[in-house]
């Protein structure tokens, strides 16, 4: 079962995603608030697996991000919101969510979304995926040294194909290993690379491997 907890400050919004995203019963519901501080308190005395989270809410919850994720890393986060706005997502994925999707966005997809990040993988809109790689890359290197990481031939090429928007499950097919293999493998990178999720990870690619880009 997966423990869910959801943060919202308009009711009839966040009962409706409470619903559309429990109603196939691997999904509980275990808190639910209307602001960012109520965020912060419903992840330290419930400890759920995945915080959804609306990130415009009067005491914004973008700024609370940080806090919860450096307390409570093993909740994961996803923010669901109405904004597009590209530095609002570059915001939340730098403060370290798992995922940024929009309030239009299905029942259906948003569990699977939650299944996703509840299995460690991260869930960026891939329309906005190339603008947020760009505005992240604009930035000072602070993703870790990564020219002194040592990863291995198997390890390289996970790497390289999750910088290309590939999934666990299309990485795993080209490489022809399991998913299983392929999350073992992204575990490792990560850490050699010191980055904290798949965004972070794919723009370190590109900058060791520029050719990347095309």
């Amino acid at each position: 079962m997966i423990r869910i907890v959801v943060v919202d400050d308009h009711p009839m919004f966040r009962t409706g995603l409470i619903q559309a995203v429990t109603v196939d019963g691997d999904i509980a519901a275990v808190g639910e608030g209307g602001s960012a501080a109520e965020a912060v308190e419903l992840v330290a005395s419930l400890r759920p697996d995945v915080l959804l989270l609306d990130a415009q809410m009067s005491d914004d919850g973008l700024e609370r991000i940080p806090e919860i994720v450096l307390a409570h890393p093993e909740t994961r986060i996803v923010v669901v919101t109405a904004s597009e706005d590209d530095k609002d997502i570059a915001r939340a994925v730098e403060a370290g969510v798992y995922g940024y999707v929009f309030k239009g966005t299905t029942g259906s997809d948003m569990r699977a979304i939650v299944r996703q990040v509840n299995k460690g993988e991260s869930v960026i809109p891939k329309d906005m995926f190339g603008r947020l790689m760009g505005m992240l890359k604009a930035k000072p290197a602070t993703l870790g040294p990564a020219g002194d990481a040592k990863l291995s031939k198997q390890e390289t090429q996970v790497l390289q194909y999750l910088a290309q928007g590939l999934s666990n499950r299309e990485i795993g097919k080209c490489l022809d290993i399991t998913e299983r293999t392929v999350k073992f493998h992204l575990s490792n990178t990560f850490s050699k690379l010191h980055v904290r999720n798949r965004v972070e990870a794919s723009i370190t690619a590109r900058r060791m491997w520029p050719e990347l880009e095309g």
